[in-house]
């Protein structure tokens, strides 16, 4: 019996023991806090993209290219572009002063031609565009079968008129110059200025005489080659275009450009025009967004620039800018992206938006032309679109004597002959200065 009890005892001590030792494990185990093996990241902010600044000079205001502006602050990420806007005034002056110190915007538009190509102060861009753009855009920017600049959409002006005013004094739309003053007749019997004009600013004073010119001479089978002709110094203006600046001071006689509007500017001949004081305004797309700020009722169609003969008229046009690059850029890696957007469907349809009319030179790509240019279609379609200017090459820094010249015939002080010989003379001195 002890030796039974014993065992049993035996027993009963080892299992408590071992019950026991399980419990404490169990205890310790649960109180017991994991280690953390994990180590704390710092979480770090991404670095904000650095972005490289991208000049970009034009001579018409920044609200021309604005949509054009947040496509690139949009789609172009780590490229800032900045814009520069100079008057057209002292454009041409101030860039080329610049280029000539090894300086000046990344991206230039217009200048470009065969003296500043000469002097290296633009980057060739053939292998990388030209096959993307049609060659009556990129002809003018051509020297030596190398491209030179991006054509961008066709500009042009022709005469925009106040639709209401016309109806109401029973106005039929001009087809030839003698109808055009017959309307102006009636105008000015009422009281309403015939057409407003900055004769201020030469450029726009030459501009008045290209259309005509173009109707009579330039754009006729018999003056097909005298632009180019001119540029090489073989034709004189004198010789073809006296006959038509003589018929443009019939604007004078009838009164409708007169001495006083020496003085006035192109903002100034705008205000007269939305205002409803005058009927007429001779331009283009670039002031479409200014005239719907100052008249957002007002109705505005345009008829193409006249001559004596009737037919379809002219519109003075051509590639509405063309962007080159400049050769001393330090940042053409993203001078490049903002061209190769540019040159683009969506770049096109961007700089179209503040400048609708005309067509682009991109390959691929059309536009719609707004109502406002309904009455201008037919001229459109026969391709009637012109700045003869291009075609000039060297002589064609010579149109600005030409604008100052008509600036003297308004004042009186020269006579059409006297300008145009003095055109002359100045083309020549500019193609003997280039050889």
């Amino acid at each position: 019996m002890k030796k039974t009890w014993l065992v049993s005892t035996t027993a009963i001590l080892a299992l408590s023991i071992l019950f026991t030792g399980c419990s404490t494990n169990n205890s310790t185990k649960e109180n017991v806090t994991p280690k953390d093996t994990t180590q704390t990241k710092e979480t770090k902010n991404p670095e904000p993209v650095k972005k490289v600044k991208v000049r970009l000079s034009y001579w018409n205001k920044e609200d021309s290219v604005k949509t054009l502006l947040q496509l690139f602050k949009d789609k172009l990420p780590d490229v800032n572009v900045e814009y520069q806007f100079i008057d057209n005034k002292t454009y041409a002056d101030v860039i080329k002063t610049q280029l000539a110190a090894g300086e000046g915007p990344d991206i230039i538009g217009g200048i470009i031609d065969a003296n500043t190509v000469k002097a290296g102060y633009f980057e060739n861009l053939t292998e990388r565009y030209a096959s993307k753009y049609y060659e009556t855009g990129t002809s003018t920017v051509t020297f030596d079968n190398k491209l030179y600049g991006l054509p961008q959409a066709s500009w042009f002006n022709g005469v925009y008129y106040n639709v209401d005013l016309f109806a109401k004094y029973n106005l039929k739309i001009p087809k030839t110059l003698d109808e055009y003053f017959q309307v102006a007749d009636v105008l000015k019997k009422n009281g309403i200025k015939p057409q407003a004009i900055g004769l201020k600013n030469a450029n726009v004073a030459g501009q008045s005489f290209l259309g005509l010119a173009l109707n009579d001479y330039i754009g006729t089978t018999e003056g097909k080659k005298w632009n180019e002709n001119f540029g090489k110094g073989t034709a004189k203006m004198v010789d073809a275009l006296e006959p038509a600046l003589t018929t443009w001071t019939e604007y004078l006689k009838h009164g409708v450009f007169t001495k006083d509007m020496l003085g006035l500017e192109e903002e100034q001949a705008i205000d007269e025009f939305t205002s409803g004081k005058a009927a007429m305004f001779q331009a283009g797309p670039w002031y479409m967004e200014t005239f719907k700020q100052k008249a957002p009722n007002m109705k505005i169609d345009m008829f193409p620039n006249l001559g004596t003969k009737g037919g379809l008229g002219w519109m003075v046009g051509g590639p509405g800018v063309s962007f080159g690059l400049n050769a001393k850029s330090k940042v053409k890696d993203a001078a490049y992206k903002v061209l190769d957007l540019l040159s683009t469907p969506e770049g096109q349809n961007a700089y179209w938006a503040d400048n609708k009319g005309g067509s682009s030179f991109l390959k691929g790509v059309t536009f719609e032309m707004p109502v406002e240019y309904n009455g201008a279609q037919e001229a459109f379609k026969a391709g009637n679109v012109m700045y003869p200017v291009n075609n000039w090459g060297v002589a064609g820094a010579a149109f600005a004597d030409l604008g100052k010249g008509i600036q003297e015939i308004v004042a009186g002080t020269k006579t059409p002959h006297q300008v145009l010989e003095a055109v002359d003379k100045k083309a020549t001195e500019l193609l003997e200065k280039s050889k």
